[in-house]
């Protein structure tokens, strides 16, 4: 079997020669290639380089689109920046209100240098790898978008005492998202793997959930022309699963480290893929065999969903983290399963 049949046979529920798995290694290239991290998330070709390159030498079944958020709020006027050895993050918001938001022009996802940028590392990675290895292309679901253009403060005020203006941001985000999600997707991405976390209760009240946040994920995912994953972005997501069970288009949820992945599929039945639940961003501090005992616990927990793909939660995958340590997993899944291809 190839990564993208693997990935097929675990969507439909069906066996494989191992488990699949899913490093989020989106910075982890530039350490593989050698290049500038602000090169890495600047030019696709050199991500794409390094997305290569960690298919090469650890052989995961899934490549990943920049893990690069900030991008979408500079397109619509935030500023980015940060240190040279990390991705970008949103330095300075476009707008400081739900309201001055609404004045903002939609971003033209055929022109903007940063979207378009996002969109040819897909075009590239999908070439290279048509038929042979999922690429999943990464975004935000609009509820999520507002926090990168006015910043959370701004964004749980309006959705907790403006929602008319709440409601209307979040159609303007759709419209934006639609329109990106769609081309990543005629671009080549397999899915799209998107945070939801203003429709978490561990993030907003079950009453801004049920009035908001889940009519408007119904209503966005539900012109999207592919398949989605939902990631848990950083919140318990195993507690709220049932908010998010049956939204149009979703065939996954990647959950954290250490969530119950029993509990998980107890909730949402059959038919949607469970990935995780290895702690990606402290691999860093952990030895090669540490992570291998912890791959053998993930793997273990797994062992009987067939719909389970093990992968790295949390932010990207450090790059101090050592290259042992990622091997471990590699050799984690092909003892569980016979080798990778």
């Amino acid at each position: 079997m190839n990564s993208l049949e693997r990935v097929l046979a675990a969507l439909q529920g069906q066996p494989s020669d191992r488990p699949p798995f899913l490093l989020n290694l989106s910075l982890y290239g530039s350490q593989l290639t050698g290049a500038p991290v602000k090169a890495h998330f600047a030019d696709p070709a050199i991500f794409a380089e390094g997305q290569m390159a960690v298919r090469e030498v650890f052989g995961p079944d899934l490549l990943l689109s920049p893990f690069l958020v900030s991008a979408l709020g500079e397109a619509f006027g935030s500023r980015a920046g940060g240190p040279p050895e990390q991705a970008p993050n949103v330095r300075a918001f476009a707008a400081d209100s739900a309201s001055a938001a609404l004045r903002l022009p939609l971003p033209d996802v055929d022109g903007h240098p940063r979207l378009l940028y996002l969109r040819e590392t897909i075009r590239i990675l999908s070439r290279k790898y048509e038929g042979e290895v999922p690429v999943i292309g990464l975004l935000v679901s609009p509820l999520d978008l507002p926090p990168l253009i006015i910043g959370l403060e701004a964004w749980l005020d309006a959705l907790l005492f403006r929602p008319d203006e709440a409601r209307a941001l979040i159609d303007r985000c759709t419209a934006f998202f639609v329109q990106l999600g769609t081309a990543m997707l005629q671009d080549g991405a397999t899915a799209l793997a998107l945070t939801a976390n203003l429709a978490n209760r561990f993030m907003v009240p079950a009453e801004v959930v049920a009035g908001i946040s889940r009519p408007a994920l119904e209503r966005a995912f539900g012109q999207i022309p592919g398949p989605i994953i939902v990631h848990h972005g950083g919140c318990p997501l195993v507690p709220h699963l049932a908010d998010f069970a049956g939204l149009p288009q979703v065939v996954g949820f990647l959950v954290d480290a250490g969530e119950d992945l029993a509990a998980a599929r107890t909730t949402l039945g059959p038919g949607p893929l469970l990935l995780g639940n290895l702690d990606g961003p402290g691999l860093a501090d952990l030895t090669p065999g540490q992570v291998r005992v912890l791959c053998e616990r993930a793997l273990a927990a797994g062992s009987r969903d067939p719909q389970f793909i093990l992968a790295t939660s949390g932010a990207d995958v450090p790059l101090g983290t050592p290259p042992e340590c990622l091997q471990a997993i590699t050799e984690s899944i092909c003892l569980a399963g016979g080798g990778l291809r």
